[in-house]
């Protein structure tokens, strides 16, 4: 709990009263300005779709001449208010890349198989092999940038993320390594790092071109629909959820909450083994232990039209940011957690929770398929302003937080199973046991507790 005297940091949010804190001024900055900034390197569109939006970019812009907006879309909807999902594909080329070419097209081609509206970006080597996967106009595919490189917001980043975050990187400290408690050497790679960027960009730029008028959107990782998702009852993998619809009322639900200042997202379980990552934790003065800061799990994320803009700016900004001041910024994971603190009302999110069979699956994220009609209109996620539940407690949310129901309603077992998992993830269990768990093929104790 939040002491009676509040901390220089508590302080700074506590006293925090706006919706959208500017972009050139965040509540936490660092001695170094960056000479880099989004407004320097975004495209400017001529004609988005919306008024909202076209204002928006005269103003991010700081542009004088009258604003050209469409008003009717270039496809019509696949149904009134129908969301869009967004997604990049630009694979490693890596001598031994982290996974075969194949497997990263099949998790594409279930995307494809969802049928809803999408925007995916990927190179032109790869396009015709991804529209032959779905022959409507609501497989949209946009090939403009070459390599992940020439994403506008990564075309100065090469030698950053190739060498100066490396070094960042090999800095770290503070390890744990029989708690499970260090960082993954997989952040340290250029490529994904590249890629992680191009999410930010991908958010701005499909909202600008926005060919279905949509209102409601998801960025999602076509890594959600990989090889370790939930069988349905004919033993066919993310079966229910591929056949499933998005549900308007759920994303209206979480633009409720976040409106046009932000997104929400998933949320990792808060566990002694990630540390008590409140703002007076060492992981935001400390930049040796900047990789305890990780929060979120940027699978995927939903919001209006601008929330999406807001989010992803303010996401560019945080790495240009973290960039001039020597920190690393070349995960999502490391990024996030700032733009939460630094640009409050921007970033809200799903907890981490257990949810039952057909549904449960290696990764126990909701946000893996919280939007979809799966469980009926009543089933909804809770959704927080992380700032109330993890960086200081005695924050007063600009809307109240939601609970959860029908499938994400919270039970004495997900309570059990949850406090099981802190113990597991607090002692050495965890790192002794990891090798036993695999060998056995399931893990027994899970399914008791979640009543399986």
């Amino acid at each position: 709990m939040l002491s009676q005297v509040s901390s220089p940091k508590e302080r700074i949010l506590l006293d925090h009263k706006l919706d959208i804190t500017p972009l050139c001024t965040p509540l936490f900055a660092w001695p170094n300005i960056s000479a880099q900034s989004p407004t320097k390197y975004l495209p400017h569109h001529q004609r988005p779709f919306g008024r909202e939006v076209a204002e928006w970019q005269r103003q991010f812009f700081g542009l004088d001449e009258p604003i050209e907006y469409k008003t009717q879309p270039d496809v019509e909807p696949l149904r009134p208010g129908a969301p869009t999902l967004i997604a990049i594909f630009y694979p490693d080329h890596d001598d031994k890349p982290r996974r075969p070419l194949h497997l990263y097209m099949e998790r594409i081609e279930r995307l494809a198989k969802t049928m809803e509206q999408t925007i995916l970006y990927a190179p032109p080597s790869l396009a015709p092999a991804l529209r032959k996967m779905r022959q409507d106009p609501y497989w949209h595919v946009v090939d403009d940038y070459e390599t992940i490189w020439d994403i506008p917001n990564n075309r100065h980043q090469i030698h950053n993320f190739t060498h100066v975050q490396s070094t960042l990187f090999h800095r770290f400290d503070g390890y744990s390594k029989a708690k499970g408690w260090y960082p993954d050497a997989t952040r340290d790679h250029a490529h994904r790092s590249a890629s992680y960027n191009a999410k930010a960009f991908a958010s701005y730029d499909a909202v600008m071109r926005n060919p279905f008028g949509s209102e409601r959107w998801m960025y999602v990782d076509a890594g959600i629909l990989d090889q370790v998702g939930p069988f349905d009852a004919r033993g066919e993998l993310w079966g229910d959820v591929i056949v499933s619809t998005l549900d308007n009322d759920k994303f209206d639900r979480s633009i409720s909450i976040s409106g046009d200042t932000g997104i929400v997202m998933g949320e990792y379980m808060q566990s002694p083994a990630y540390g008590a990552k409140d703002i007076n934790h060492s992981c935001w003065a400390d930049p040796c232990k900047a990789w305890l800061c990780h929060t979120f799990i940027a699978h995927a994320y939903a919001g209006s039209s601008l929330g999406m803009l807001n989010y992803s700016v303010r996401y560019m900004q945080t790495v240009e940011d973290m960039d001039a001041n020597a920190r690393y910024s070349a995960r999502e994971e490391f990024v996030i957690p700032w733009v939460a603190i630094r640009y409050p009302n921007t970033v809200f999110s799903i907890p981490w929770m257990p949810v039952p069979k057909p549904l449960w699956c290696k990764w126990q994220y909701p946000i893996k398929l919280c939007y979809t009609d799966i469980g009926g209109s009543d089933s909804v996620p809770p959704i927080v302003d992380p700032i109330s539940t993890i960086f200081c407690p005695g924050y007063t949310p600009r809307k109240p937080n939601l609970i959860g129901d029908g499938i994400y309603k919270r039970t004495w077992r997900s309570d059990a199973y949850t406090a099981f998992r802190m113990y597991y993830y607090s002692t050495p269990l965890r790192w002794l046991t990891k090798e036993y768990r695999n060998w056995f093929g399931a893990n027994r104790l899970t399914d008791f507790l979640l009543g399986l």
